[in-house]
């Protein structure tokens, strides 16, 4: 048994081992590029193709039709209709912030977070600030995927307000899960947007992650002008932002991970919750 797994573990990490070699910025640039083009019959077979290949549903989409996008990037940051995502009643206290699948979730120990089985990363890495990450020393994170089908509009998991965020540049791997389980310390690798907010229970942290082919992270305060993050960290203190449970946050330019952290004092994930589970926006967490 035991070989049999380390032959799995083995196979996975050989078919991650090309990511190290490729051109990440060059392969996303050149995805952007193409996910912008406006020329009416590339973009509407490029929607169209897509849909079908990844059985995206635009029935909840408020535009149904391929022609009704300018491109293929609006297309797959498109919003949905009025109560397409009902949130889960008050009572519970934290909601999914996305669409998307459970990659792990649980309790930080002191500053670690699970990656995947063999592999930890910590708080203070992956927002940038050890300061930023006490507040959540021996708390709790949740770590969501998003698929290519999946709507890419992240909201507010609770009612809180802005006080700052970091936009950590880094690399461009594929977060799936087979390279979650082959690249060491993958989400503080890679660029990412870490938010900390403050609401009426504590503190809580939004980070989204990019991967390979996202051109970008956009959020509702910055708009798209801050698409990526820049060379060096880029550290930005916010007053006054106030933003409700469900509001959008954020958007993924193709798509990639969220991660939530909450502090000790929060309750505890919801028993039916699990790694490898499908969640939507607005479920409850707790």
């Amino acid at each position: 048994m035991n070989s049999r797994r380390a032959s799995a573990n083995l196979a996975v990490r050989l078919l991650a081992w090309p990511q190290y070699l490729l051109p990440q910025k060059l392969l996303t640039a050149l995805a952007w590029r193409l996910s912008t083009c406006r020329i009416g019959w590339f973009k509407n077979a490029f929607i169209s193709l897509f849909a079908q290949l990844f059985r995206v549903n635009l029935d909840e989409a408020e535009r149904t039709r391929p022609e009704e996008y300018s491109c293929f990037n609006d297309f797959f940051t498109r919003a949905l209709t009025d109560g397409a995502r009902p949130l889960a009643d008050e009572e519970h206290l934290l909601i999914s912030p996305c669409d998307g699948t459970i990659s792990q979730l649980g309790s930080i120990d002191g500053d670690n977070l699970i990656q995947a089985k063999g592999f930890e990363y910590s708080a203070s890495d992956l927002l940038g600030n050890r300061e930023w990450a006490k507040p959540f020393d021996n708390g709790r994170f949740i770590t969501i995927y998003l698929a290519p089908n999946d709507y890419h509009r992240v909201h507010m998991p609770l009612a809180g307000r802005l006080v700052a965020e970091n936009r950590i540049p880094g690399r461009l791997f594929s977060v799936s899960a087979a390279t979650t389980m082959a690249v060491p310390g993958l989400f503080t690798r890679n660029e990412r947007m870490a938010a900390c907010f403050e609401t009426d229970h504590g503190p809580v942290a939004v980070v989204m992650v990019a991967a390979l082919m996202v051109a970008g992270i956009e959020t509702v305060w910055d708009g798209p002008e801050r698409r990526r993050p820049g060379k060096e960290v880029e550290t930005h203190l916010h007053e006054g932002l106030e933003l409700a449970r469900g509001a959008e946050m954020g958007r993924f330019h193709w798509g990639s991970t969220v991660i939530v952290l909450t502090p000790p004092s929060f309750p505890d994930w919801r028993e039916s919750l699990a790694a490898g589970r499908r969640i939507r926006l607005g479920q409850p967490l707790t």
